[in-house]
């Protein structure tokens, strides 16, 4: 196996364990929310269905799944404002408004761009590093 490749497989793990895992977040999310339901008793809504709604479209969900053990839904937000969630457990319905966004936050995650574009040149380099052995392995005539 060539060295190169070696390389890129090593660089791909240590990226992935590098991110902070999250269930339902995206390429682009800017900020990861935590949503908690309850019951009106106060008892945690587990295994609820969710639905996560966008600021401005209220009716369309972006987001959807279902909540833990402790009723905690994790999602992504690509974008501030005031986002709207719904949890249905059986004949009972849990709805929460959440403002995300508004302060500055500093940002932990790597840039997906930046990944992107450190691979692609990574990429390039094999390719060429490839064709380089090719042509000097060809017999000469």
């Amino acid at each position: 196996m060539p060295k190169c490749l070696i390389f890129l497989a090593t660089l791909a793990i240590l990226l992935r364990f590098a991110a902070p895992p999250a269930a339902a977040l995206g390429l682009f999310d800017t900020h990861e929310v935590t949503a908690q339901f309850a019951t009106p008793d106060g008892k945690p809504m587990a295994d609820a269905e969710v639905r996560v709604f966008a600021p401005g479209d209220p009716k369309t969900p972006v987001v959807t799944g279902r909540t833990d053990a402790d009723g905690k839904f994790v999602f992504g937000a690509d974008r501030d404002g005031f986002w709207s969630a719904e949890a249905r457990s059986g004949d009972q319905i849990a709805r929460i408004m959440i403002k995300v966004g508004g302060e500055s936050q500093p940002q932990d995650r790597i840039s997906p761009l930046l990944v992107i574009g450190v691979l692609a040149i990574l990429l390039a380099i094999a390719i060429w590093y490839r064709l380089l052995r090719a042509r000097s392995q060809r017999p000469r005539s």
